[in-house]
C-alpha cells in the first residue's frame, strides 16, 4: 500500500535532483559562475563540478553597528556573500558558507528591519532583509530547498550554531548587570555564546567553543556558569576547528545609497 505513495516521493526527489543536475551542466551556469568569481576581489575558486548557481540578489545585513548592503549568490551546495563596492560590478570580503550548515528561521518583522529572517550557522549568525515580503519568501523557499538538497534530506538541526550578536545601539548599558552605562572608556562587548551586549566586568570570564574558536572566548557570567555546570561535552567538541567568531568585522563603511535591485533565479521552484 505504501510503495505508490514512496515511488512517487521519490520521482519528485529525482525531478528536484535532475533539475539542478541539469542547470550545473548548462553552459549558462558555468558562466555565471565565473561571472560572479570574477566579480570578488582574492576570490575563492568557485568552479566545482555539479555546482549550480541558483539565484543572487542584494540583501541588507543586519550588522553590529548599522544594516549593510551585502551581495548575495545562492548555490546549491554553499551561500556566497560579500561587501558590495560597486554595484553588480565589483564585491571584496567574500565570505562562503556550506548550505548544510545553514539554518533558516521563520520571518522577522520589526520596524527597523521589515522582511527579515535569520541565517544561522555554527561559524556565523546573522539577520538579513529584503526589499519585499514577496522577495523574502522566494529568497526562503529557494533558501530550504537548497538545503534539503544539500544535506541529502537530512533536516537534522546542528548542535551548536553562532549566537547572533544584538546591534550596539539596542543597548546603553549592560544588558546582565543592568546598572554599568557604556561610554567612549567603559565598551561594549558582546557575549560569543548568547549574544547579549555586556560591560567588560560581566564578561571577563573566557570559555571554549569549539564551533566558534579553538581558543577559549569572551562570555558573560551567566553563560560561563551555565556552560560549566554541564556535565557532558556535547558533540561541539567533534566539530572541525574554526578561527572566526560570529561578528562582523567588514568594518566601518562610508554611507551606502541602498537601491533595491530584484533577486534573479535561476531555476523555477517547482523545478528545485
Amino acid at each position: 500500500m505504501t510503495s505508490n505513495n514512496s515511488n512517487g516521493l521519490d520521482r519528485t526527489q529525482t525531478n528536484k535532483e535532475d533539475g539542478l543536475a541539469q542547470l550545473s551542466r548548462s553552459a549558462d551556469n558555468t558562466r555565471r559562475i565565473k561571472n560572479v568569481q570574477d566579480k570578488f576581489v582574492n576570490s575563492q575558486n568557485l568552479q566545482k563540478e555539479g555546482r549550480a548557481l541558483v539565484g543572487e540578489g542584494i540583501l541588507m545585513k543586519v550588522c553590529r553597528k548599522k544594516p549593510k548592503q551585502r551581495a548575495f549568490f545562492l548555490f546549491n551546495d554553499i551561500l556566497v556573500y560579500g561587501r558590495v563596492v560597486i554595484s553588480g560590478r565589483r564585491y571584496s570580503q567574500q565570505k562562503i558558507i556550506p548550505l548544510s550548515e545553514i539554518q533558516i528561521s521563520a520571518p522577522i518583522d520589526s520596524p527597523e528591519n521589515p522582511f527579515a529572517w535569520l541565517i544561522s550557522s555554527p561559524k556565523k549568525s546573522f539577520v538579513v532583509r529584503a526589499n519585499s515580503d514577496r522577495e523574502r519568501q522566494e529568497w526562503l523557499t529557494h533558501l530550504e530547498r537548497c538545503i534539503r538538497y544539500a544535506s541529502e534530506g537530512n533536516n537534522s538541526h546542528h548542535n551548536a550554531v553562532a549566537a547572533h550578536w544584538i546591534p550596539d545601539d539596542k543597548a546603553d548599558t549592560c544588558m546582565h548587570c543592568h546598572t554599568s552605562k557604556f561610554s567612549a572608556v567603559n565598551r561594549k562587548h558582546h557575549c560569543r555564546n548568547c549574544g547579549i551586549i555586556v560591560c567588560d566586568g560581566c564578561s571577563k570570564k573566557r570559555f571554549l567553543l569549539l564551533h566558534l574558536d579553538p581558543k577559549p572566548v569572551r562570555v558573560c557570567d551567566s553563560c560561563f556558569t551555565k556552560l560549566n555546570s554541564n556535565t557532558i561535552i556535547d558533540s561541539r567538541a567533534n566539530q572541525r576547528d574554526r578561527t572566526a567568531d560570529s561578528s562582523d568585522s567588514d568594518g566601518d563603511e562610508n554611507a551606502q545609497q541602498y537601491s533595491p535591485i530584484p533577486a534573479t533565479f535561476y531555476q523555477n521552484v517547482e523545478n528545485l
